[in-house]
C-alpha cells in the first residue's frame, strides 16, 4: 500500500506536459486500482486453497474409521435411528447454508 502512495506522491511531483491531466491521473489511478484488485484476488486464492486443503485432509485423514463406524451404525438402525440420521442432515445442511452466507459477507 505504500509503495502505491509514494508513486502516487512522486508522479504529482513531476511536472508533464500535457493536455488533459484528469485523464493521466485517470489513467494512473486505474492502474493502481488493478493492482490492488490483482493482489486481493491472489489473497482471497490462497486462503481458499488453504482452507480447502485443510479441510480436506480433515475429512479424509479418518475417513477409514468413519466409514466402519457408519456401515456399523447402519446395520443396527431403526426407525429412532432414522428420525436422528435426518434431524442430523437437516441441522448440518442449515449450518452449511449459514456458513455460505457468512462467506459472502467475509469476502466482501
Amino acid at each position: 500500500m505504500t509503495l502505491f502512495k509514494e508513486i502516487v506522491k512522486q508522479e504529482k511531483q513531476n511536472s508533464y506536459v500535457q493536455r488533459d491531466r484528469e485523464l493521466f491521473s485517470f489513467y494512473t489511478l486505474t492502474l493502481i486500482a488493478q493492482e490492488q484488485a490483482s493482489q486481493k484476488l491472489k489473497r482471497k486464492l490462497w486462503t481458499c486453497l488453504i482452507l480447502l486443503t485443510v479441510c480436506l485432509g480433515l475429512f479424509f485423514a479418518p475417513i477409514n474409521q468413519l466409514v466402519g463406524a457408519l456401515i456399523t451404525y447402519l446395520n443396527t438402525i431403526d426407525m429412532m435411528g432414522i428420525l436422528k440420521m435426518a434431524l442430523i442432515s437437516y441441522g448440518v445442511a442449515g449450518l452449511c447454508v449459514v456458513l455460505i452466507k457468512r462467506g459472502k459477507i467475509i469476502f466482501r
